[in-house]
């Protein structure tokens, strides 16, 4: 079985290969995600911030089980739940977190753990799912012991179908789309603006244009306004274009003297793309940032993070 690391909202746990994102819902405050592969739903994550120091973590499981029990009532289902069992005996799980675990079953098994940590003051609640007679309990300990609730570095990871970017942590999560042949995360930071976007089948989407060519097109009104320079490199395994620029405006026509002056009260927005088609995938990835300074850095440092194949 091969696994991968899942980001979202600052969590990150380590999961099977062919579970993929089927419902999405929230916020970095509190959301709802769910994995599956092509038999069942796999995995449920819930989080919430709490304003509580101590908050009563079996209450919070009462209002859980009230939502499955009336999934399994209205199929007449019997539920079997069990609370206060031992499925993580490494210490390290527990630091700065109070922790419970849980299983229960009824048309399929479900091992879970509920835990609020100290530092980021987080409800997490992590539950996976497997068949009755299917042994998850390697499956289970595996996720559960990778799950971190809140960043160690200075970027947060987000994920969903493949892809994984890190994203510097000042940045939050403004819109997203996941469409099955488009992806979008478009993150905010103040007037700094950061986006990631990856194209399917990239053959189609040029239509025999070349990247220079689309990108022009498709991001006509994005680039309006900015003066740029484009750098490009090919290779065996993508084709990379960098566009850099600055925002135009009317002191680019004061002599020189006095623009500087004023371009130095009024710092213009400078705007960096890193964009690239990788052959091995099909896909074409678009990294733009738009910021006062370092907007160039920005963008490189987020694709870099892009692993595309």
């Amino acid at each position: 079985m091969n696994w991968t690391t899942l980001g979202w909202g600052g969590i990150t746990l380590e999961l099977p290969e062919d579970w993929e994102l089927s419902g999405l819902s929230g916020d970095d405050k509190s959301g709802y995600l769910r994995l599956e592969d092509a038999d069942m739903p796999r995995l449920e994550l819930k989080w919430s911030e709490s304003k509580q120091k101590k908050p009563d973590l079996q209450k919070v499981l009462d209002d859980y089980f009230k939502l499955v029990r009336k999934n399994y009532k209205r199929k007449d289902t019997n539920l079997h739940i069990q609370r206060n069992v031992n499925l993580i005996k490494d210490e390290e799980f527990f630091e700065d977190r109070e922790v419970a675990f849980f299983n229960w079953k009824g048309d399929f098994r479900a091992s879970g753990v509920i835990f609020h940590c100290h530092i980021c003051k987080r409800i997490t609640i992590v539950q996976v799912m497997g068949h009755l007679k299917e042994n998850i309990k390697e499956t289970t300990s595996r996720i559960f012991s990778s799950v971190q609730d809140h960043p160690v570095g200075q970027a947060t990871l987000w994920s969903a179908y493949q892809l994984n970017a890190e994203v510097p942590r000042r940045y939050r999560l403004d819109k997203h789309k996941l469409l099955s042949g488009y992806l979008l995360f478009s993150f905010v930071d103040g007037s700094r603006k950061v986006s990631i976007e990856r194209y399917g089948v990239a053959d189609v989407t040029l239509k025999e244009q070349d990247l220079e060519e689309w990108f022009r097109g498709r991001y006509a009104k994005a680039i309006r306004g900015y003066g740029f320079s484009i750098e490009s490199s090919n290779g065996d395994a993508e084709e990379r274009l960098t566009l850099i620029g600055e925002e135009t405006r009317l002191i680019d026509r004061v002599p020189f003297g006095p623009a500087l002056v004023i371009d130095k009260v009024m710092r213009r927005k400078t705007f960096a793309v890193n964009l690239w088609r990788c052959h091995h995938s099909n896909r074409i990835y678009v990294v733009q940032a738009i910021a006062k300074q370092d907007a160039a850095r920005t963008a490189e440092e987020i694709a870099a993070s892009i692993q595309c194949h």
